[in-house]
């Protein structure tokens, strides 16, 4: 058996395996410079260099896979999906995200907490090239290629899952543990809620998306950017890792109830309605 027939046979496998070997192997020089729970205070330039070089695993991996599974009809349908742009009035979806994000920092202006507005402001530019890199680092890969292939054999409901803990669980848990790492139990707890679990519902809403505009790969990427750029611009500082964690699991019940309503109302809905 060649190549091609065995990644024709598994790409959902030849993907992840790809995925995670670029975007770990990579990442893991990150050791050489800094500890776990470094790479955002006091990390040296060069730590970003392998951050963002790790994080194209995704997209590139999807490229290569359909390449050797599908070849270049493969990838100009990939193309494709990237150039569709007439999802009528679906880019209302963009705002969905940042609005559940911004939840948090209101909700702790009306707890008595500070809230540095003009921080959120000044963020605005920064978070909004983050967003639109992240997008293409990740988005050619996890809906490009992943959910696609899952969806193929599995209910969306699954495949969703199957991909959030994939994205969330897998890949940026480990992306996370340079982030956030290195302060024992509240690590594991931040980790599993801003990775598996937040992502898991983002992934529901994005699905939710993709679903109703014919697998518009071009529209998942702006959402993933929405995503990348309201977690930026609506970051909050907390004093404590109590504080921390508690807050970061209320914005993330936000999420949840976001993707529930969403899923189990307005999708339902939506479904008897056609």
């Amino acid at each position: 058996m060649n190549l091609k027939t065995w990644v024709s046979r598994h790409p959902i496998l030849t993907y992840i395996i790809l995925t995670m070997t670029w975007s770990f192997g990579i990442w893991s020089f990150l050791f050489l410079y800094i500890k776990p729970g470094e790479l955002m205070k006091s990390a040296p330039p060069i730590s970003f260099l392998f951050v963002v070089l790790g994080g194209f695993g995704p997209s590139l991996s999807s490229l290569l896979t359909t390449w050797l599974a599908y070849g270049r009809e493969g990838l100009q349908a990939l193309w494709t999906r990237f150039r569709i742009g007439h999802v009528g009035s679906w880019w209302f979806a963009l705002l969905v995200i940042p609005m559940v994000t911004a939840l948090t920092p209101l909700l702790r202006w009306l707890a008595g907490y500070p809230v540095d507005t003009e921080a959120m402001l000044n963020l605005l530019g920064p978070g909004i090239a983050l967003g639109l890199v992240a997008g293409l680092m990740e988005e050619f890969g996890w809906r490009g290629f992943l959910l696609p292939h899952l969806l193929k054999r599995h209910s969306p409901l699954v495949a969703t899952l199957i991909l959030g803990l994939i994205w969330g669980g897998l890949w940026h848990g480990y992306a996370d543990y340079f982030a956030l790492g290195g302060r024992g139990f509240d690590s594991l707890m931040l980790i599993t809620l801003l990775g598996p679990v937040l992502l898991t519902a983002w992934s529901f809403i994005i699905t939710w998306v993709y679903e109703r505009t014919q697998g518009s790969l071009l529209l998942a990427y702006f959402m993933h950017a929405s995503l990348s750029s309201s977690a930026l611009i609506f970051g909050q500082t907390y004093t404590t890792a109590t504080e921390e964690i508690t807050w970061t699991a209320i914005s993330i019940g936000l999420a949840i109830l976001a993707a529930v309503f969403i899923w189990l109302f307005i999708r339902h809905s939506n479904s008897q309605a056609s």
